[in-house]
């Protein structure tokens, strides 16, 4: 089959509209570890690929690279005009996604378009609209025209050509690329300056008035404006204790007393090749102790700190900082993973930590204490100010007794699959749904996780799993006879109310007919339940 020729390596999960990127792993070995995690997906060539919008299968090979393929199309009917195909095709999805999840986390409303050509192709063009800030244009395809005066700053991909005037101007241009994570894309912002581009990860990028900000950016910035006066040392004026007020002489001198201790510090921090993030430290302290005016010494050395300081960031010239060990790296990565659960949590107003996410915290902070950044630690301290959430007491197994309700505030901490009552979780998840149909009311999945113990913890395909447990309990006498078979989950929603993405995987699982937009079968689906569960 013609469609078939080309080795595709991209493709969106659940349906042809769907945003969510996935990218097919060409090793074998790897391709069954794929193909586990994704048990029950459909893979679909889509639109905002390019694509055709027909559902895709995945080819395991052992003598060439795994694809995907189309499925067969007896008639001969289909066609596929889709330009790009390999494992960077979908990155305008996965930097759509990624962006806007981590501007979630920053706590900024934003929205996202894929920009189309004239003809309806896909640019490689993804245009993001800030609430509290300048908008940002990712520029992706070599080819695209970058317009110069827009008022979105613009992150270029790797082979877009940059604006001169801009650099010469800025001192910098940032850009954005993506590199492979799994079976996902990672994204990684750089800033280009004369000597070359430093990449870094999005936890090292900030969110400021001027739009995103790397380290190395924010030094050119503070380099081009900062000014330092050169000046003999003025000595401190001491103060006599025992004059009166109106006689003493005040000193208007800012420098702190550890001022001899910062430069000390500092160039230490720069003799024994310390982290960049140790060397900004102290480049910082020494700045501010050095305010009101420093000695010739004093420039000198801020001035070999700084130099220092950009060689590190550019990766050459003085001895670099050590790369972190296997069991660092481990740690930072359980740190990152930690502090993140901590933040969504926050969000959804659960303001406490477990005795073992705090363990874990404190633990792995220790192992990867040289390689965390201010933010980072600035977050561990918070967190070590809110008290441990307490373990809840036993159930009584005795019959009769009641036990207080779990507070939906409390989730306990599940950390494998295979130890879950997964039977019960559906009890759970069935109560709670029965009681919402009887309201006429719908129920987010982030309250559906807080109420039932564990489910937020699963993974995505063990969750659905659960929910495709669910049934009704037995109809009551007086209930009218529902004309079609009814599907208790479709209570379940997004936080917004909207249905949710989980929807048509159950509809299709309990042999519902669902056309390519859902949302009119989703709303028959639930006035069903409620039709069910209506009071006489």
């Amino acid at each position: 089959m013609a469609m078939d020729k080309r080795r595709v390596q991209t493709a969106v999960i659940g349906h042809a509209d769907s945003e969510i990127p996935v990218v097919l792993p060409m090793e074998a070995m790897e391709l069954d570890f794929f193909r586990a995690r994704h048990d029950g997906h459909t893979f679909w060539c889509g639109v905002w690929l390019g694509g055709c919008g027909q559902q895709l299968t995945n080819k395991l090979y052992t003598d060439r690279a795994c694809h995907f393929a189309h499925l067969p199309d007896p008639e001969h009917i289909s066609t596929c005009a889709r330009k790009a195909s390999g494992i960077s095709s979908a990155d305008h999805l996965f930097i759509k996604r990624g962006l806007l999840e981590w501007l979630s986390d920053q706590e900024v409303q934003a929205a996202a378009d894929i920009v189309r050509g004239t003809d309806g192709s896909i640019t490689g063009e993804v245009l993001f609209t800030l609430a509290s800030h300048a908008g940002l244009h990712i520029h992706l395809d070599p080819k695209a025209q970058v317009r110069p005066g827009e008022d979105a700053q613009r992150l270029l991909g790797e082979g877009v050509p940059h604006d001169t005037n801009e650099l010469q101007q800025h001192g910098y241009v940032n850009r954005v690329r993506l590199v492979p994570d799994g079976t996902h894309r990672r994204i990684q912002v750089g800033t280009q300056d004369h000597t070359g581009t430093t990449w870094f990860d999005l936890h090292e990028v900030a969110l400021t008035d001027s739009g995103l900000t790397t380290p190395a950016s924010q030094e050119i910035h503070r380099l081009r404006t900062t000014s330092r006066l050169i000046g003999a040392r003025a000595p401190r004026v001491i103060q006599p204790r025992m004059l009166p007020e109106a006689l003493t002489v005040k000193s208007h001198d800012p420098e702190p007393d550890n001022r001899d201790a910062v430069m000390a510090s500092l160039i230490e921090a720069v003799d024994n090749g310390r982290s960049r993030t140790a060397i900004r430290h102290w480049l910082d302290r020494a700045e501010a102790a050095t305010a009101g005016g420093a000695t010739e010494e004093e420039t000198g050395q801020i001035q070999r700190a700084v130099d220092a300081l950009l060689l590190l960031e550019r990766g050459v010239g003085l001895p670099t900082p050590r790369e972190p060990n296997g069991t660092e790296r481990k740690a930072l990565r359980t740190v990152e993973r930690v502090l993140a659960n901590l933040a969504r949590q926050n969000r959804r107003g659960i303001r406490t930590v477990t005795a073992t996410q705090r363990n874990q915290l404190e633990r792995a902070a220790e192992q990867a204490s040289e390689w965390l950044t201010d933010e980072q630690r600035t977050q561990i301290e918070n967190w070590r100010s809110v008290p441990v959430q307490p373990v809840p007491p036993p159930r009584d197994p005795r019959p009769g007794l009641r036990t207080p309700p779990r507070s939906p505030q409390r989730p306990p901490v599940v950390r494998k699959a295979d130890h879950v009552d997964t039977a019960g979780m559906s009890d759970e998840v069935r109560d709670i749904l029965e009681h919402a149909a009887r309201l006429g009311n719908t129920v987010p999945l982030s309250a559906l996780q807080a109420q039932v113990k564990g489910l937020q913890y699963l993974s995505e395909s063990d969750q659905i799993r659960v929910l495709q447990r669910v049934r009704p309990t037995a109809r009551r006498p007086h209930s009218p006879i529902p004309e079609r078979p009814i599907l208790l989950p479709a209570l379940i929603t997004d936080d917004t109310g909207a249905m949710h993405p989980f929807y048509r995987r159950l509809a299709e699982a309990a042999g519902h007919e669902v056309p390519q937009d859902p949302n009119r079968t989703w709303n028959d689906a639930t006035q069903a339940v409620y039709d069910r569960y209506k009071k006489t």
